[in-house]
């Protein structure tokens, strides 16, 4: 191997491991329940509202010289657990779409891709509002996909497909979609990246499903006490009501991370037949054509798990 080949090789292990690192769980594990911030008993409402946080970066150690900042992260937990980790919270109560610009616009406008990718939802679907406003949608979710936030660039492409707040524009939707698909040039970055997310999921998918399982229990002992001494019920305990509330907002919360994995099932699609069958003969185009069928795969999967998961939530009366 010549010194040229060693130093590019080295550079793609470098863009490898960061790339991991952006994306890599709290917990080692990725689904490990122990770790899992579910209420016990005396929980407060923030032990139960669920949030998408985001936590500091890490300090990372490449080797014996190099030393790095990793990314800032981005995952699902409690309300209570992110601000004990240092992190910063998008808080959206789905139950009550009214409210949720006036929650929702601070963070947006200072930059949060999250924030910014809600605030578009809303407005493409006129959630709370009187109708669709897709101009300003488009922009929000502009702002977002900027930001490299890739289910706002799924979205934003959706737009220029469908011609809603933009110009109908197949070519400028194909771009979108290539940059919000997960589809890498490089396998080992692909692969490393979908293990990592497939380990972030799979941890938020427990805490939603133990979530599910104590809202459900809750409600049942909250029943009973407002039934037996209505007037003891504690104020830091959440009551009947507030626990249905959360439940509902925590169904809409898993069906709308369900539609996000249709949205990227359908970019990827679209890409892929853009690419045509011709190319899938060569090396290039037969890889991608197997990251695009085990990342559908990934995503079909994640997509199921999420509805299940929303009519457990469903259950909870």
């Amino acid at each position: 191997m010549t010194r040229l080949q060693m130093i590019g090789y080295g550079l793609t292990l470098i863009v490898t491991l960061m790339s991991a690192a952006c994306v890599s769980t709290p917990t080692s594990g990725g689904a490990d329940a122990s770790a899992l911030p579910v209420p016990t008993a005396g929980a407060g409402v923030k032990d139960y509202v669920l949030v998408d946080c985001l936590l500091p970066g890490q300090i990372r150690r490449l080797g014996t010289r190099m030393t790095y900042l990793s990314a800032r992260r981005s995952v699902k937990t409690t309300e209570r657990d992110c601000g004990v980790r240092g992190g910063e919270y998008v808080l959206f109560d789905r139950s009550d779409y009214a409210s949720a610009l006036t929650a929702l616009l601070p963070k947006a406008r200072s930059g949060d891709p999250v924030a910014q990718t809600y605030v578009g939802e809303i407005y493409e679907k006129g959630l709370g509002l009187a109708s669709p406003d897709y101009d300003a949608a488009a922009e929000w979710y502009r702002k977002a996909a900027n930001n490299d936030h890739a289910p706002a660039q799924i979205s934003l492409g959706s737009l220029y497909e469908r011609g809603l707040g933009v110009p109908k524009d197949k070519a400028e939707a194909l771009s979108w979609y290539r940059r919000g698909s997960g589809l890498s040039e490089d396998r080992l970055i692909f692969e490393s990246k979908l293990k990592a997310e497939r380990a972030a999921f799979q941890r938020e998918l427990a805490l939603r499903n133990r979530m599910a399982a104590s809202l459900s229990q809750q409600l049942r002992q909250a029943r009973q006490r407002q039934a037996s001494a209505p007037a003891r019920a504690s104020a830091a305990t959440p009551s009947a009501e507030q626990l249905q509330r959360l439940a509902a907002s925590q169904r809409r919360d898993a069906e709308q991370a369900a539609a996000i994995k249709d949205k990227q099932l359908k970019a990827i699609d679209t890409v892929t037949e853009e690419t045509g069958a011709s190319s899938t003969s060569s090396k290039t185009g037969g890889a991608k054509a197997a990251q695009a069928g085990k990342l559908k795969l990934t995503l079909r999967q994640q997509r199921d798990d999420l509805l299940d998961t929303s009519r457990r939530l469903a259950s909870v009366q």
